[in-house]
């Protein structure tokens, strides 16, 4: 089935489960109200811990202040919370040891509201990062000071109006390191069993607008390795023919990889860095290193390009008689956007406030960036939503960005994103036909 066809497919009924999802909201008025108030109660409180955030940033894997501060606001509200994910699966340990010389993670956090038996498993995913600026001096410049008072707020409101209504379900507020910074977090968690209960996850984003994504793929899924080449040294002068050099296996991959960007889909973007190329130039190189970027806008066509890539490095090692270790150092997954939970949460946004609410572009957007994010939307039915937090061509990562998240602005666009957060999470888990059929929406845009 092409790219068309999964589309109209994913999106034909669409109309139909909207009008599912705000009747079944409309029947849930009461409980949908209550919610609303009880994030507006708890206002105050989220937007000092947001400002507390901005003022005390912390980059990836140290933000043991910000750990503390979120789960304690947690604890005083009943949730049970463990903090540090110790056991982490095989495939990432020695990635992990490596970049960070770490066995653990030791600032992710779980905090669970168990509810009532039966129901589904919702999930809110928080992010408390902040970004190396110059210097080394961390700064919130892509305000993820307000995605845990966001998530917090939503789950903490709503589990309050579960309790009161009796509604059956299970909510989980996944505190997610280190996005900032490789490796990927989020999908060593899944890679972990983290989410392999979840049966939808949502999280908040800061951005310069309030809109919604077409059904499809967005990002690029992204495989990240290490290449390191041995050969034999040899006198460079006196002796060349006995070495074999590892450079030139190197600049063979580069050159190979240069060759088979002309027979490459135009969404593939392929990058990489020489981080040893030798000690001297009067010897022939025994080792040489280089790291790699591969990625694309969808996994399965990435999968198949990575082959290709192994098949040219295997070519430069046949050529130059060396040998290659090759070291995966983190995986990608494009993200996936379900429509239906996007339009659904776009229609609250615009009820609560939003700030310049715009309609989603014709096409799924394409940004080149890659977010760990992916790994979860990629697997589970999962919202990342957008609410207008910064002025209109606010660049991210950039300190006015930072700064617009304690403006009126951004102080209006945590309020409102942390009630349509709880409103969604609420239509998921009394609407069961609504949760199977965004699932099965979700399936079908993945391939399966």
């Amino acid at each position: 089935m092409n790219k068309t066809a999964l589309r109209e497919a994913a999106v034909g009924c669409l109309a139909c489960l909207l009008v599912l999802a705000l009747a079944g909201t409309a029947m849930a008025q009461d409980s949908r109200q209550m919610v609303v108030q009880k994030v507006e109660a708890m206002k105050g409180d989220l937007l000092q811990m947001s400002e507390w955030l901005y003022r005390n940033p912390e980059s990836g894997h140290k933000e043991t202040r910000a750990v503390e501060m979120l789960t304690g606001y947690l604890k005083k509200k009943g949730w049970k919370v463990e903090t540090g994910l110790n056991k982490i699966a095989d495939s990432w340990e020695p990635i992990l040891e490596k970049a960070w010389k770490m066995k653990t993670l030791p600032t992710v956090f779980k905090a669970t509201y168990p509810g009532q038996e039966g129901g589904p498993t919702i999930a809110f995913l928080v992010e408390y990062d902040a970004l190396r600026g110059p210097g080394g001096k961390a700064f919130h410049g892509c305000q993820h000071n307000m995605q845990g008072p966001i998530g917090i707020g939503a789950a903490v409101a709503l589990a309050e109006v579960m309790k009161a209504r009796k509604i059956p379900g299970r909510l989980v507020v996944w505190g997610t390191p280190a996005e900032e910074i490789p490796p990927p977090v989020k999908a060593i968690m899944y890679d972990s069993g983290c989410f392999k209960e979840v049966d939808a996850a949502i999280m908040f984003h800061g951005g310069d607008r309030t809109t919604y994504r077409k059904a499809g793929p967005s990002g690029m899924a992204l495989d990240a390795f290490e290449f390191v080449f041995k050969g034999k040294p040899s006198h460079a002068s006196s002796k060349p023919w006995e070495g074999k050099s590892a450079l030139d296996a190197v600049i063979l991959m580069f050159n190979g990889i240069d060759a088979l960007r002309e027979h490459s889909e135009p969404g593939t973007r392929m990058h990489g860095v020489i981080t040893d190329g030798g000690a001297a130039p009067n010897i022939v190189p025994e080792r040489a290193a280089t790291v790699w970027f591969i990625r694309h806008f969808q996994r399965p066509y990435l999968d198949m390009q990575v082959k290709r890539v192994m098949d040219v490095v295997k070519g430069a090692t046949l050529m130059t008689g060396t040998e290659v270790t090759i070291t995966p150092q983190g995986r990608y997954d494009n993200r996936i956007h379900v429509e239906t939970l996007e339009r659904l949460a776009f229609h609250y946004a615009k009820q609560y406030g939003a700030a310049d609410p715009e309609e989603a572009d014709p096409c799924p957007e394409t940004t080149a960036g890659s977010t760990d994010f992916g790994t979860v939307s990629f697997n589970i039915p999962s919202l990342e939503l957008r609410v207008k937090s910064a002025r209109a061509g606010c660049p991210g990562h950039s300190q006015e960005f930072a700064d617009a998240s304690v403006s009126e602005l951004g102080k209006s666009a945590l309020v409102v994103a942390a009630k349509v957060e709880a409103s969604v999470a609420l239509d998921l888990l009394t609407q069961p036909d609504l949760l199977a059929r965004i699932k099965k929406e979700h399936a079908l845009l993945k391939g399966k």
